[in-house]
């Protein structure tokens, strides 16, 4: 298997970023467990429900707040080698993926009104056949990594 981890990490203003986005989404899953507690009293649903709709949105927004943004800070890490760029991301399910730099079409980076107020970007590197996704890359590196592919891309020679 591979030596070495890509060099490049993610950096730690991302776990702001993910942070708030979790927020959200946990606060569509209270109003999810709301409705439930709200319908197991209304049908006279078993009581110890009850206790279920409180624990599980409790153990959601911890897990979301607390342990996966730091977990997807470390899961995520990439790396421009002289022939190809290097992907690994993953939190339980490691993948790694090497990208040849003649195979990439053209790169673009997106953001939306929650990144761009965290001031990070998302790195999109199309080949023929797919899109590869560098997250949670700070504005500074995310231009500067489209910046480098793209010299990369003018220096090949290859007529692919």
């Amino acid at each position: 298997m591979y030596k070495e981890l890509p060099a490049k990490k993610l950096n730690e203003s991302a776990i702001r970023y993910e942070r708030t986005k979790d927020s959200i989404g946990s606060f569509f899953t209270l109003v999810f467990f709301g409705v439930l507690m709200f319908l197991t009293l209304k049908f006279d649903w078993p009581k110890g429900l009850i206790v279920i709709w409180i624990i599980l949105p409790i153990i959601d927004f911890s897990l979301s707040l607390y342990v996966l943004p730091y977990l997807k800070l470390k899961s995520v890490r990439y790396e421009v080698h002289a022939l190809h760029l290097e992907i690994m991301t993953g939190i339980f399910f490691k993948k790694r993926v090497l990208i040849p730099v003649e195979r990439i079409q053209h790169v673009s980076v997106k953001e939306g009104p929650l990144t761009r107020h965290y001031a990070i970007q998302i790195v999109e590197v199309f080949t023929a056949g797919t899109v590869h996704e560098i997250p949670l890359l700070i504005k500074k590196e995310a231009e500067e990594l489209r910046v480098q592919l793209l010299k990369r891309l003018k220096a090949v020679k290859s007529d692919v």
